[in-house]
């Protein structure tokens, strides 16, 4: 199997989960999902553009890579949310440590292992591209999911 190290970048950090708890998976999921489809939205301009290619994609066809999305940064968004919800400069900092791993050293292993390849985009702007994703990511958390999860706890306590 040519690509196995985006089987193994797909489905390794699933693992992780069975530490997660289904109380606090259920109450981030809808923003991981978000933030999976704003991150599909990028690798669609980024395919046209051409800021990364991906080397050897499961899904060749597909101009969003799934094993990044549905991967790594889905748990690694999850698990973000879990330890720093509520707690911004937590968040904030947590946020700035990961995207600078992902953005410069995390790339240029990726690089070198034939896994993805910076194009026309500066590792800088991938960073802030990250950093943004992260703050839209938060705001949906607690301008959307939270209201409608305190709003359906206090239905189901009332009814």
């Amino acid at each position: 199997m040519k690509n196995w190290k985006m089987f193994v970048l797909l489905f390794a950090p699933w693992f992780t989960f069975s530490l997660f708890g289904s109380e606090a998976f259920r109450r981030f999921l809808p923003t991981a999902t978000f933030s999976s489809l704003l991150i599909s939205l990028i690798s669609e301009l980024s395919k046209s553009r051409k800021w990364w290619i991906v080397k050897k994609p499961i899904f060749p066809s597909l101009s969003t890579d799934i094993t990044f999305v549905f991967g790594l940064f889905f748990t690694i968004n999850l698990w973000i949310f879990k330890l720093t919800y509520k707690k911004i400069w937590l968040y904030i900092i947590t946020n700035v440590f990961a995207d600078y791993l992902f953005a410069y050293p995390l790339t240029t292993l990726a690089e070198k292992f034939k896994i993805y390849k910076m194009v026309r985009m500066k590792r800088s702007h991938l960073f802030y591209l990250s950093l943004f994703v992260a703050l839209l990511n938060y705001l949906y958390q607690f301008i959307v999911v939270e209201p409608l999860r305190n709003n359906t706890n206090k239905k189901n306590f009332s009814g």
